[in-house]
């Protein structure tokens, strides 16, 4: 039962580590953090439900263009909301991001309602059996998805000519303009990635919570996941959101249950008092 309860652990995990990595992404570039990170996810799920559901595309397609549209909406918003404020003292900057949070979410009720859908998954509805355990193959098929994420962006950061632009703008935005790097261009695309990384977890996780405007509370999960790993941190991002995943599972298990709904905070308090840091304790750059 308890290696069942890690894997399921590990799947919710992995949906944790993209909110967080998407948060991680921001931060590193624009030295911003982005509230409406969850809200980004659940209006990517909604893009999807509506390719699928009301225009009647397969699900590979929809999932594709869905990723495409995520990734537009990011460099509208970036262009529109956030630029305009750069500058702007970070306190200001977070503010902004609650209030996209409202707007994206009060906009996604007043096209789609404030109801909850059900939601296909691009992975089969089946189970194997591992030992003693049952494996699902969404949950399986969630931390592959993850997996495969990373591995692409590891490439495009440590080995194309805008991830190491957009590297160099993470350690130094005014050392990167004299270098003759395009910072704002590194932004746009910093918030593309972001969005995108974001629609993937709206995928991944819509199918096992159900679609509605509510779905962007996971971001709790991921500030929880990407403190624990160390805030700014890629790496960090992903072993923290893994790691809070399996936490979040497992102590219903030897506490009452009820401790599920205080996890993260309980995460985010005994990380911030006893190690600032984080796992990785990187604080600003993104290591790759």
């Amino acid at each position: 039962m308890l290696l069942q309860v890690i894997f399921s652990g590990l799947a919710t995990g992995s949906i944790y580590a993209l909110v967080a990595l998407g948060l991680a992404l921001i931060y590193n570039t624009t030295e911003h953090v982005n509230f409406a990170q969850g809200e980004m996810s659940m209006i990517s799920a909604f893009f999807g439900f509506t390719f699928f559901n009301f225009i009647g595309l397969s699900l590979p397609i929809a999932f594709l263009l869905t990723l495409l549209a995520s990734a537009i909406l990011g460099i509208i918003v970036e262009r529109l909301v956030i630029r305009p404020a750069m500058k702007a003292p970070h306190f200001n900057v977070f503010i902004i991001t609650l209030g996209l949070s409202i707007v994206l979410k009060s906009s996604a009720g007043f096209i789609w309602s404030h109801n909850d859908y059900p939601y296909p998954s691009i992975f089969p509805d089946e189970t194997i059996a591992i030992g003693s355990a049952t494996i699902d193959m969404i949950g399986l098929g969630n931390i592959g998805m993850t997996i495969v994420l990373m591995i692409i962006l590891y490439v495009f950061f440590k080995y194309t000519k805008y991830g190491t632009a957009i590297r160099a703008v993470s350690e130094s935005q005014n050392a990167a303009a004299l270098m003759g790097i395009n910072v704002k261009q590194s932004f746009s695309m910093t918030w593309a990635i972001s969005f995108l990384v974001a629609a993937v977890a709206g995928i991944l996780m819509a199918p096992v919570v159900f679609l509605s405007t509510h779905m962007g509370l996971v971001v709790i999960n991921g500030f929880a996941g990407a403190i624990l790993g160390g805030w700014g941190s890629i790496p960090g991002a992903i072993i923290g959101g893994m790691l809070l995943g399996v936490i979040d599972n497992v102590a219903p298990l030897y506490l009452p249950s009820q401790i599920k709904n205080v996890v993260p905070f309980a995460v985010i308090f005994f990380v911030l008092v006893i190690r600032p840091k984080g796992i990785m304790g990187v604080e600003k750059f993104i290591k790759v």
